[in-house]
């Protein structure tokens, strides 16, 4: 059953629903899909029971830390995905922890993956050839960023009030 809908408002003031899904988050980024591509004048909301999927940051940062489960970004094409999937967000002032969530998720999938890398679990790289270096740098480690923003993520209070800016001072600082 589709409890959520990501519905669109044209030039012209005509609504249309464009898809139906079954998760808050999903319907979320389908819509932060859609604005992250060209510019356009249309309006994207979505519809559904006014229940979050994640009620708190700390919430958004258990489905942010499960996602580096799949594939690993190159750090520089996770942050850029971040700041071209975010921009539709700028002029919200509070963004709820199910769009967090959303906008980590959709930025990490749509970030070009990086070559196939091998991690000990000290954090040191195994180098396929001699050519490489002994360890990739932190901020080549987009799982760093990741890491970093759920773990600050976890400790925020619950209704903490966030803006684009501070997730994107979130995940570009220097993980630790």
């Amino acid at each position: 059953m589709n409890e959520w809908e990501l519905w669109r408002q044209d030039d012209n003031g005509a609504r249309f629903r464009i898809r139906g899904y079954a998760d808050r988050m999903a319907a979320i980024a389908g819509r932060l899909v859609i604005e992250s591509g060209m510019p356009h004048k249309q309006l994207y909301w979505v519809a559904g029971p006014p229940t979050p999927t994640c009620p708190t940051p700390g919430d958004a940062a258990e489905r942010i830390a499960a996602l580096s489960a799949d594939h690993e970004p190159m750090a520089a094409a996770f942050l850029a995905s971040f700041r071209r999937v975010g921009a539709s967000l700028c002029d919200d002032r509070h963004i709820d922890p199910d769009t967090v969530a959303a906008l980590f998720q959709v930025a990490w999938e749509q970030a070009e993956p990086g070559p196939a890398r091998e991690y000990e679990s000290d954090g040191k790289y195994t180098p396929e050839d001699e050519g490489e270096p002994a360890q990739a740098p932190a901020l080549d480690r987009a799982r760093d960023h990741l890491t970093h923003a759920a773990a600050v993520l976890r400790a925020l209070d619950p209704h903490a009030n966030l803006r684009l800016q501070d997730l994107l001072d979130l995940v570009t600082r220097m993980p630790r």
